[in-house]
């Protein structure tokens, strides 16, 4: 059986360990020969990113629990040492791996005709290319500083960021100790991580932008007369975690602002160097950053910061890339109409990234400047950057419209673009409701009040046109009079969270989601045990909380068919005698970042339908404001049974979840039976139900 804790034997898998195998299933998609080349290389790119957020975020509170002068409970103690061993030992595993995929990765790409090269591959003519770079783009752009300096303040002076450390030596053979070191960040902000050359017979030529300011050492120290350079990569990740401070003179934008400031002071938690590097200058540095033995130092190749690689170019080159996929019009909602009237008339369900989020947008448009239309309420929790749905808020302001907005300052890392939106929707007349610091408003609501009759959306997703394309995430809108007056109550609860309030339709996170979920398990467990037909079958990112972990194991005894179709972390673990025989999981990891949340519960013939935006974690439970809605539609009833079956059969993306064992469900199929792909299922699904429309 799998490596997993035992709470009063309860099998589980700690919710950090196991995103560390969420993780190693992007890895192993990186590693798959079947796949486009460009799209194996994002994957590594996106397995680094995620990889960094986690060191960000969750190592860094294992740290804070291990390292904390406070007296925490001597168990958390033990369990948070537990699971950082954990992580460490996996990572360097992981690690390995990691390099080798991009090392074969590095060979696919020469084949594909496209080369990386370094600063001593240049030819004479690339050499002119990069140093004409470097006086348009660079120069200027980075600053050496030198680390031997008198006024040098790491704190001050170091941002998470790539940097180059740089070695100078004032005369051959000189003393290690002689030698000044300054610190050059590369300024891929700014420039991007690639510098893409002139093609040449037939052949492309990239550069990573640290082998350019390589190459340009001697030109960026002019006036220094060093006799040899050497640089090597190193870049700090930060503790992302800041405190609010609890200060009744600031606003909560204030607090933010000033946390989202130090969380680039925050401790360093890892380092991330050029093996090369000597001891003595990693000392330096470590003493620098102020590493303790607690944290992180992981050696590893020349390149690092490798989410950068979900940038690399296709030169042009065809097929290196997924077949482009355009998400689809909803023909039922024609563009003539009013999209208000049509769902007064029935409900919508609508899918991205298959369909496209130009539908809610143009809700939104249309309800800025009807003149039906009285009110708007809204909750944002991600923002795009130049995002639509603002703009069309702010129209309806300026149109005389009630417009509230309610704006979650603390969307981790998004913060600061929240904060300078909420300032702008102020300035336009919207009234901007702040989420309450103690309760993270994580739903995704709408209400549009009109003369003829009021419409609500509930989705499972951010409200953000970038994520719409690249997640999977549904969006109920609809007209019944029960649930628009709950999701009107929800608005008025963030507003006042305070008020007593009771919602008869809707599941509503912090007071009235656990009971009522516990009661539909409950419900299937006494149906099993009567000996009828029971099932649970859900479709989340996480799942994670003990509770609901003890319960779904519960149903599974008492014979209920619990089916889960999961994307990241898991701490159940099938099949384990005397708790999770008859549990199905399947782990998707594929083209589209599967997002969407269903559940569906059997409820004696008569199943229950809802979506909505609640991941069973603790949190998510007890700590945020998160909504669950029912569909009653029983056309979407029929849509959401496919989604959640297509998920459940899919052999080409899915993955075990057996603890440490990762392994994926492809390798277990012979030759002769086909893979089954669930996201490309849903699109051509989606392509032949649009066809029939046309016809029909």
């Amino acid at each position: 059986m799998p490596h997993s804790h035992h709470r009063g034997r309860l099998p589980y898998i700690e919710r950090d360990e196991s995103w560390m195998y969420f993780n190693k299933r992007i890895l192993f998609e990186a590693a798959r020969t079947d796949l486009p080349l460009l799209e194996r290389f994002n994957y590594l790119g996106i397995y680094s990113n995620n990889l960094d957020e986690f060191f960000r975020v969750r190592v860094a509170s294992l740290r804070r629990i291990v390292g904390s002068l406070e007296p925490i409970p001597t168990h958390e103690r033990r369990k948070a040492k537990e699971t950082l061993r954990t992580i460490i030992r996996l990572n360097h595993e992981y690690s390995a791996l990691f390099d080798r995929t991009f090392a074969d990765l590095l060979q696919s790409l020469n084949e594909a005709h496209i080369h990386i090269i370094n600063e001593q591959e240049l030819t004479t003519d690339q050499e002119d290319e990069v140093l004409s770079f470097f006086m348009d783009k660079i120069n200027g752009i980075t600053n050496p500083i030198f680390i031997n300096s008198p006024t040098f303040r790491p704190e001050q002076h170091l941002k998470e960021s790539l940097y180059l450390v740089v070695v100078l030596w004032h005369e051959q053979g000189e003393e290690e100790l002689a030698h000044d070191v300054a610190l050059l960040e590369v300024p891929t902000k700014e420039l991007g991580r690639f510098l893409r050359l002139r093609d040449k017979d037939g052949e492309s030529y990239l550069m990573f932008l640290d082998d350019v300011l390589r190459y340009c050492l001697p030109y960026i120290f002019i006036g220094r007369e060093y006799a040899q350079y050497e640089a090597y990569t190193f870049k700090f990740t930060k503790d992302a975690e800041f405190e609010l401070e609890q200060d009744l003179r600031s606003s909560v934008i204030e607090m933010v602002s000033r946390g989202v400031k130090r969380r680039g002071r925050g401790e360093a938690v890892r380092v991330v160097y050029d093996e090369a590097l000597s001891p003595e200058i990693l000392r330096r540095l470590s003493d620098m950053a102020e590493l303790n033995y607690r944290d992180m130092r992981i050696g590893g190749g020349r390149y690092h910061n490798m989410r950068d690689l979900m940038t690399l170019p296709d030169c042009g080159r065809p097929g290196l890339r997924f077949p482009k996929q355009e998400p689809l019009q909803m023909d039922e909602f024609h563009y003539a109409q009013s999209i208000i009237s049509q769902v007064l008339r029935r409900d919508r369900c609508i899918h991205f990234p298959y369909y496209s989020f130009d539908h809610f947008l143009r809700l939104l448009q249309e309800a800025a400047i009807s003149e039906d239309v009285t009110e708007i309420r809204i909750s944002l929790y991600r923002v795009a950057q130049n995002s639509k749905v603002v703009k069309a808020l702010m129209t309806a302001a300026q149109n005389g419209k009630r417009v509230t907005a309610v704006v979650e300052l603390l969307a981790r890392f998004d913060e600061q673009s929240n904060i300078s939106w909420g300032k702008k929707m102020q300035d336009s007349g919207i009234n901007v409701v702040l989420g309450h610091e103690k309760l993270k408003v994580h739903s995704k609501l709408v209400y549009i009040g009109t003369k003829r009759g009021d419409i609500a959306c509930i989705g499972s997703g951010n409200l953000h046109e970038g994520t719409a394309r690249l997640y999977t995430d549904l969006m109920l809108m609809t007209a019944h009079k029960g649930i628009v007056r709950d999701v009107a109550q929800v608005f008025d609860f963030i507003e006042r969270p305070f008020i007593n309030t009771h919602f008869h339709h809707l599941l509503v996170a912090p007071n009235d989601m656990r009971q009522p979920l516990y009661q539909m398990i409950n419900k299937e467990i006494r149906l099993a045990r009567a000996g009828k037909d029971a099932f649970i079958r859900l479709k989340l990112n996480h799942v994670v909380d003990e509770k609901m972990v003890a319960k779904l194991y519960e149903a599974c005894t008492a014979g209920v068919r619990v089916e889960l179709c999961l994307r990241g972390n898991c701490s159940l673990i099938p099949g384990v005698p005397g708790y999770s025989e008859g549990l199905f999981i399947n782990a998707i990891i594929s083209r589209y970042l599967e997002h969407s949340r269903i559940y569906i519960f059997g409820n004696d013939g008569e199943p229950k339908y809802y979506i909505g935006s609640t991941d069973w974690m603790t949190r998510n439970l007890d700590r945020r404001i998160e909504v669950m809605t029912p569909v009653y539609d029983p056309d979407i009833q029929r849509e959401l049974d496919f989604v959640i079956s297509a998920g459940l059969r899919d052999t080409e993306q899915g993955y075990y979840t057996n603890g440490e064992e990762v392994r994926p469900r492809r390798e277990d199929i012979d030759d002769k039976t086909e893979l089954f792909n669930s996201q490309q299922t849903l699109y051509q699904y989606y392509v032949a139900k649009k066809k029939e429309e046309n016809h029909g």
